[in-house]
């Protein structure tokens, strides 16, 4: 019983995850914008607030355990291309800290 109340809290303590903290970015920047509307599999470029563009490609949607609604996306082409995890939050599209990525660039 102990164990079942404590895994209702939400968040995972630091220690499960050495993954480093997400970004800290102004709720719905233009990321989270780009994903507010686009679907897996939807390409499109991205002007960030520094003036820098780059492409952006929505790679999954899914359902978090914690019940948030998240979106892995790969902002940059090629072997520069970083994975992001953008989670909704009070109706906005945040950065989240991901625990484990889907395999960006895997073909089956």
């Amino acid at each position: 019983m102990l164990l079942v109340a404590g895994c209702g809290g939400g968040e995972r303590p630091a220690t499960l995850s050495s993954a480093p903290p997400a970004p800290a970015a102004a709720p719905q920047d233009a990321l989270g914008r780009f994903v507010a509307s686009a679907a897996p599999g939807r390409d499109g470029l991205v002007t960030f607030e520094d003036g820098r563009s780059a492409p952006v490609r929505v790679l999954r949607a899914y359902a978090a355990a914690s019940g948030r609604e998240c979106r892995e996306v790969l902002v940059g082409s090629g072997t520069g291309g970083r994975a992001n995890l953008l989670c909704q939050t009070d109706g906005q599209w945040v950065p989240a800290r991901p625990l484990l990525l889907g395999n960006v660039g895997a073909r089956p």
